[in-house]
């Protein structure tokens, strides 16, 4: 072989994906299949005090302020079936806490909690990182299967 270097290099650029991706397996399935009840029902207190006025009472982006927003305000009952049927746990918690660059979340059109919860009273929790979680979990305990 003339350049064992050059494939050498190019086993070493397959493995990286490769790895990469059992990585990621191997977290998906590490994830809880279920919300955490004691959680959720702390973050149901969080939810009321801080999201409902945008996202509604019922979840479904139809809070009292929605109708002002710039952005419209989406039904996160539906995030696990937008997304294969699995609640994107690690993704709503990144995006509660800091934010998204996402329509509606790269600007101020939803804040990001995780800063305001270290200001803020009532957020049931010890830290802004647990209450993200609590509301997390709350947000999965009303996500809707297909036909409801």
């Amino acid at each position: 072989m003339k350049h064992p270097g050059v494939v050498t290099s190019l086993l070493a650029r397959a493995a990286l994906p490769a790895a990469l991706l059992l990585a990621v397996a191997m977290a998906w399935a590490q994830s809880p299949a279920q919300p955490d009840k004691a959680a959720a029902e702390k973050g149901a207190i969080v939810y009321v005090r801080y999201c409902v006025s945008c996202h509604g009472k019922s979840a479904r982006g139809d809070g009292p302020l929605a109708a002002d927003l710039r952005v419209a305000v989406p039904d996160i009952t539906t995030l696990a079936a937008r997304n294969g049927g699995r609640f994107p746990q690690p993704r709503v918690e990144r995006i509660v806490g800091s934010g998204e660059p996402l329509r509606g979340h790269g600007t101020s059109d939803m804040p990001a909690w995780g800063d305001a919860f270290k200001r803020t009273a009532g957020i049931e929790a010890a830290t802004p990182e647990e209450a993200i979680r609590n509301v997390t979990h709350y947000i999965w305990s009303l996500q809707r299967t297909a036909g409801k």
